[in-house]
């Protein structure tokens, strides 16, 4: 029953021994945590390194070594360990072993050698302590077979460091994959173009480039790219790109720029792009651009800007635009008509007829005045309409409201109308627009008192 149970606890002892001897190994190679190899010295120490002036005795003296060692011992893996213990004395373990000790690639160190390992341990209250360390290189003098120079060991670096070089290789080609891949779903457009005083050339670009272009790659890249864009660019906002690249001086200037370009299919696009400068050099400057097709967003804007100045019923302007254009005031017009148009009897016809003959009666007046004043005509109240126009001169003016009457007489629709013209200095919007006012309404009271007299008169 004793020499099972000493059996059992040698066995357990050894075993320590092994775990502690790894420990002590990966603590100093892996971790350069000397701290935590010396608090497991014995207080009887001696030590024997791989170099060979590495040796010393003593707790104190080889404790003093080993912190010296801290932040200097550069990050190593080690792999392939093989321990063996014996029991040299009661108490007191031997064990040796060989590992792999290999400089982790991240160090930018290429180096692997068979590294050979003794530790002795004694046991004291139940608890291992270490009282020897013995390193060794067995490649530190030429192996049997090398003549003239260590030739084996040589070819081992040169092996583990192309190991490392081709590991590496294959982890940048995947991250190189993954980027690429990532460059090219994206939506928006990435162009970096290289500046060389006011020349462009065109370095790199994603898919959605040449998508966007409605280009083939080989398309893309013969594009004429000297300018910082591609020629598809308006030309009327080219100067407003050129403007904005040359405010880019230094890496990490930034500049926004919105502008249109129409695509090999005569689609027009409208764009939203980031411009920075990245980077500079002897070559030139670096400049990215970024674009985003805004198109949908601006076709929307122009629907919903169309709708808040639209009248429904007529599709002529509505108050709104006609108040933000008496607002505006008057710029400098050169000449300038307005004309006041209002419908007689059409509350006669809403109450006789329903508001549905109104509003058809309304309609075919928006239809006259447009034949003649398409996209200058508003609808200003329920029965008026104001036309605003400063291309025609005074004849062609006044023979377009003459017009826009008698095809009303002849459509059997009753207006009233007022009209003033003037040529610069005189133009005036809001005296115009009162004066027209005015002449209507004129027009209106002599309509309603020649009424009311052919009534009198039946």
């Amino acid at each position: 029953m004793s020499n099972g149970v000493n059996n059992q606890t040698t066995k357990i002892r050894k075993e320590k021994t092994k775990e502690l001897t790894s420990y002590l190994l990966h603590k100093h190679y892996c971790e350069n945590d000397e701290d935590a190899l010396i608090e497991h010295f014995d207080e009887y120490f001696s030590w024997l390194g791989t170099g060979e002036q590495e040796y010393a005795v003593g707790y104190e003296t080889v404790k003093d070594i080993f912190r010296k060692f801290s932040g200097k011992v550069i990050k190593c893996n080690i792999s392939d360990e093989c321990y063996d213990v014996i029991e040299a004395a009661p108490d007191v373990y031997v064990c040796s072993g060989r590992l792999w000790i290999s400089t982790d690639p991240s160090t930018q160190t290429y180096l692997r050698v068979h590294q050979r390992i003794t530790t002795v341990f004694r046991w004291r209250q139940e608890r291992p302590y270490c009282c020897h360390i013995h390193i060794s290189n067995p490649y530190t003098e030429m192996a049997s077979d090398d003549v003239g120079f260590p030739t084996g060991m040589a070819r081992q670096f040169y092996e583990y460091m192309q190991k490392c070089i081709e590991s590496q290789k294959k982890q940048i080609e995947a991250q190189t994959a993954e980027l690429d891949s990532i460059y090219n779903s994206i939506p928006c457009a990435i162009i970096r173009v290289l500046r060389k005083g006011s020349q462009y050339s065109l370095l790199t670009y994603n898919r959605a480039t040449a998508e966007l272009l409605e280009k083939t790659r080989e398309a893309t890249e013969k594009a004429d790219w000297s300018s910082g864009f591609s020629n598809e660019v308006l030309r009327e906002d080219a100067a407003k790109i050129q403007s904005a690249l040359q405010t880019l001086k230094k890496p990490g200037d930034y500049a926004s720029i919105d502008y249109r370009l129409r695509t090999r299919s005569g689609k027009l696009v409208y764009l939203s792009s980031n411009n920075l400068l990245v980077s500079e050099s002897d070559d030139g400057q670096v400049i990215q651009r970024i674009a985003f097709d805004i198109t949908k967003q601006m076709e929307l804007q122009a629907i919903l800007e169309r709708k808040s100045f639209e009248d429904s019923l007529t599709g002529l302007f509505n108050r709104n635009k006609f108040n933000q254009l008496m607002h505006r005031g008057s710029s400098a017009f050169k000449q300038l008509g307005i004309a006041y148009f209002d419908v007689n009897g059409l509350k006669t016809v809403n109450d006789q007829s329903g508001h549905s003959a109104g509003d058809t009666l309304l309609r075919r007046v928006a239809l006259h005045i447009n034949k003649k004043f398409n996209q200058k005509a508003y609808r200003i109240g329920g029965d008026e309409f104001v036309v605003i126009d400063d291309s025609m001169d005074e004849t062609s003016f006044i023979n377009a409201v003459s017009f826009i009457c008698k095809e009303m007489n002849r459509d059997k629709i009753s207006i009233s109308v007022g009209f003033s013209w003037r040529c610069s200095p005189s133009c005036n919007l809001k005296e115009q627009y009162d004066e027209a006012d005015k002449l209507m309404y004129k027009d209106k009271a002599a309509f309603y008192s020649q009424k009311l007299h052919d009534r009198r008169k039946k």
